[in-house]
């Protein structure tokens, strides 16, 4: 039986304490609240937005249903909660910016059309309305947008919303701020205090905080939480880079975008350009080793500025209008990868009241919701609305990867394989 799960009314988990005010830990703390959770605070070393959210891409989608990708379906529960979930709030009135205008994946090769047709158009649980589209089919979806002689087609997945990561992480604070949940922030948290293998609290810059439940979503400072309990992950935590351009009249009516070709995401926002890649992503460490600074406020790299600029022209070959373009706005953050590709949301092992939310995998705004949802479930002992089994934490053993090197290389073959092995 799963940790949490019993039968009957569940038993009060006590008060209840989520490090990381995040997507992922606002989901978490706003799904208990809502499960009859009685006593729920937060704690975030930054201030309101200064985390990694607000540098999402903010694309959602049924990206499980891909053979191609490594999340695998077990998370298209979680894609279904986090569509249904960002639908909900935007009919509800709140402003996240929000399109349902689908998400295109887009091949500049016949053969890596092929590929993109196999991998989702051939899974067994794709979307009914999923399509492959030929390059003039590509111009029309893309409002004309895309350069037909740059690509030989794409698939489209019509269920793809986009929205704007800042705003619907300030809404669920929101919700949480009317439900009289405490929020500390500025709270840098150091340890999490056990006793007999049971959770009793958190030791912070601000003093103790006693909690008979923990759950950690602090991203990229998630293992260092774990390391005072002497628990491992394997994590590795990358700089990504955002840029928005000067608007140049783009259709909002065009779906996100992905290239594998060009390790891209693209969409509209405001009329101008909102995108990033691989190109412009690194291992934190090879940052740090090379001089960067930075604590609990986003990063800011040159180095991946500059490397983002200087692959713009590539870009420009399929969306012509970007050429030239200059930045209107650069924004880093912190994305956390699994050496699985997967998530991690359960239960710490041999710990009682503790919890973690972690490996967000550049798909946080997607989970982020379903995430929350389900560790919620398992706290509340209620029946969770997906298997929890494929998230736990004991599903990889630490001790086969005992330093980054090894977790880099386990994550060969990913998407971002070839930016973490960047120098």
């Amino acid at each position: 039986m799963v940790a949490g799960l019993v039968s009957g009314m569940p038993d009060d988990p006590g008060p209840i304490c989520v490090v990381g005010a995040g997507i992922i830990g606002a989901s978490a703390a706003l799904h208990l609240v809502e499960a009859g959770a009685r006593e729920v605070m937060m704690v975030d070393a930054g201030q309101p937005l200064s985390g990694t959210t607000p540098a999402g891409a903010g694309f959602v989608a049924r990206f499980g249903s891909d053979h191609n990708r490594r999340l695998g379906a077990c998370t298209i529960p979680l894609q279904d909660y986090g569509l249904d979930f960002y639908r909900r709030m935007h009919e509800s009135g709140a402003d996240l910016e929000f399109a349902s205008n689908g998400n295109l994946v887009l091949a500049r090769t016949p053969e890596v059309l092929e590929v993109l047709a196999d991998g989702i158009l051939g899974h067994p649980q794709v979307s009914a309305a999923t399509r492959r589209l030929d390059a003039d089919r590509v111009v029309d979806v893309m409002q004309g947008a895309v350069d037909p002689a740059a690509v030989a087609g794409g698939v489209y997945m019509p269920e793809g919303i986009q929205l704007t990561t800042a705003l619907a992480n300030r809404e669920v604070l929101r919700r949480l701020e009317e439900s009289d949940v405490e929020v500390q922030w500025g709270t840098e948290v150091t340890g999490v205090s056990v006793v007999d293998d049971s959770t009793t609290g958190l030791e912070t810059t601000q003093g103790t905080i006693d909690a008979a439940t923990v759950v950690l979503a602090a991203g990229a400072w998630t293992s260092a939480l774990l390391d005072s309990v002497d628990r491992r992950l394997p994590l590795v935590p990358m700089v990504a880079t955002r840029f928005v351009s000067e608007p140049v009249g783009l259709s909002p009516l065009m779906p996100t975008v992905q290239c594998l070709e060009l390790h891209l995401w693209l969409r509209e926002l405001h009329g101008a350009f909102s995108w990033g890649g691989g190109f412009a992503y690194r291992l934190v460490s090879a940052l740090q080793a090379e001089g960067l600074e930075f604590g609990y406020e986003r990063p800011v790299s040159q180095t991946l500025l500059d490397a983002q600029l200087t692959f713009q022209e590539n870009v420009a070959e399929v969306f012509p209008a970007l050429s030239g373009l200059a930045p209107a706005e650069t924004i880093q953050g912190v994305p956390v990868y699994t050496v699985d590709g997967g998530l991690y949301a359960g239960a710490v092992p041999e710990i009682e009241g503790l919890w973690a939310l972690a490996g967000d995998s550049e798909s946080g705004i997607t989970h982020g919701p379903g995430m929350g949802k389900l560790v919620a479930q398992l706290i509340m002992g209620e029946a969770p609305f997906t298997d929890p089994d494929p998230f736990r934490l004991d599903r990889v053993d630490p001790s086969a990867y005992p330093d980054e090197a090894a977790m880099v290389a386990a994550m060969a073959g990913d998407r971002i394989a070839s930016a973490a092995n960047r120098n």
